[in-house]
């Protein structure tokens, strides 16, 4: 695909590996075109796109190239980048799955960048828990089954109830909560029955059998560069019903003291376990009776906003520091102030919705910063199963966590769809 001229003063170029449909895409190619650069978006192809008119005409209004090859072929992006009409000063992804891909064409290039190695034991969810388990950082007790034989072996060690998860999924896609064995066998069956995940990559047939975890749920937000992890803050996670594990709510910084703090701690034992030695991470864990424990590790920054977050609270712009690492500047990670921020979003249930509260009325809750209902008139919803079927979202900022979270607590109320 041809590129249009670059814009005037721009003589470098940061590109970007496909793009999540939440919004922080689109927030990091905007900022991109603030910080001076031109963003070239690399992907397979822009039709999956079209089924969010708005992300797809943003995409193509921010990008000052699209180049279309085989997202899953380091040799084929690394072609395209080298081809590219300015010098590429970085390689980045907002989305979980491009990570490892994305990190093995900045080195190829000589660009800054996570180590490929480390990208990959983040990406896969089992070597994760091995090289952690090794390493002494504290973990769920956890097997890789497949065979009837391989899940009773497993259920011996775990016990009942257990999880399954598939280990290169994102978005609490796939992961449920058995409480039998026949709910066990399903689970596996269903995540071994297919030979890619979500996002058409091969996947080793198989599954995540493990512990399941009692307490609260946080995750760590850091940044590691030049050799040091710096600990942002610690995130509290609201969680739906079970069997399934879909985050209805986050709130920045925690209010669970020095539990949070040996959280913090874990995260960075997990990320010195996995060799993890640049940019931003999002390391989820369970804080259990006996401690906290290690989840998984995401290399990115945290998606449902997180990062918007991060920087209401704190006023560090996380993306925006991400984009100028990758992109070979220095990262401002030092805090300017101390606030509190939380999102809250938007479940639907089994039915057709009759009608969907106008989302004017938030104009009574000033601190409400941000908000977004997908829901429509006539569209069938279900109770989310995973993240991606949520119906939109509150964001709201205030002196303190807790009254930031209260605020859009009581704002989501109202944009509840009437069925």
């Amino acid at each position: 695909m041809t590129d249009p001229a670059p814009a005037p003063g721009r003589d470098r170029a940061l590109a970007f590996i496909e793009s999540n449909m939440t919004g922080t895409g689109v927030q990091a190619l905007r900022l991109a075109r603030d910080m001076g650069l031109n963003p070239l978006f690399v992907t397979n192809g822009m039709e999956k796109y079209e089924t969010d008119p708005a992300t797809a005409g943003a995409i193509r209004e921010l990008a000052a190239g699209i180049r279309v090859c085989d997202t899953q072929d380091p040799d084929a992006v690394e072609k395209e980048l080298r081809a590219h009409t300015l010098p590429v000063c970085g390689v980045v992804t907002v989305m979980e799955y491009y990570v490892p891909l994305a990190t093995e064409a900045a080195r190829r290039l000589g660009l800054p960048g996570l180590d490929p190695g480390a990208a990959q034991d983040a990406r896969n969810k089992l070597r994760t828990r091995e090289r952690c388990a090794a390493a002494g950082v504290p973990v769920p007790r956890f097997h890789f089954v497949l065979t009837e034989e391989e899940i009773d072996t497993a259920l011996a060690d775990t016990g009942l109830p257990c999880v399954v998860k598939p280990v290169d999924e994102s978005a609490s896609i796939g992961v449920e909560l058995c409480r039998t064995r026949a709910e066990v066998r399903a689970a596996v069956a269903g995540i071994a029955g297919s030979a890619v995940n979500s996002k058409g990559q091969a996947r080793v047939p198989g599954a995540l059998l493990e512990q399941c975890l009692f307490g609260p749920e946080v995750s760590v937000e850091t940044f590691t560069y030049d050799g040091r992890t710096h600990v942002l803050g610690v995130t509290d996670k609201l969680l739906g019903p079970t069997p399934h594990f879909v985050e209805f709510g986050h709130t920045f910084p925690s209010a669970l003291g020095e539990q949070a703090g040996a959280a913090a701690a874990v995260a960075v034992s997990a990320l010195a376990a996995i060799g993890f030695d640049f940019g931003p991470a999002h390391v989820e864990a369970k804080l259990t009776p006996d401690g906290p424990v290690l989840i998984e590790i995401n290399a990115r920054t945290g998606g449902d906003f997180i990062p918007d977050l991060v920087e209401h609270a704190l006023g560090v712009a996380l993306l925006e520091q991400s984009l100028r690492a990758h992109s070979g500047e220095r990262p401002d990670l030092e805090p300017v102030r101390r606030r509190g921020a939380a999102i809250r979003f938007l479940a639907g249930r089994d039915g057709t919705v009759r009608e969907v509260p106008d989302a004017g009325i938030l104009e009574h809750f000033p601190a409400v910063v941000a908000h977004r209902v997908k829901a429509v008139a006539g569209q069938t919803t279900t109770w989310p199963a995973n993240s991606h079927q949520r119906l939109g979202h509150v964001m709201a900022v205030a002196d303190t966590a807790a009254q930031a979270a209260a605020a859009a607590e009581a704002a989501l109320c109202h944009l509840a769809p009437r069925y």
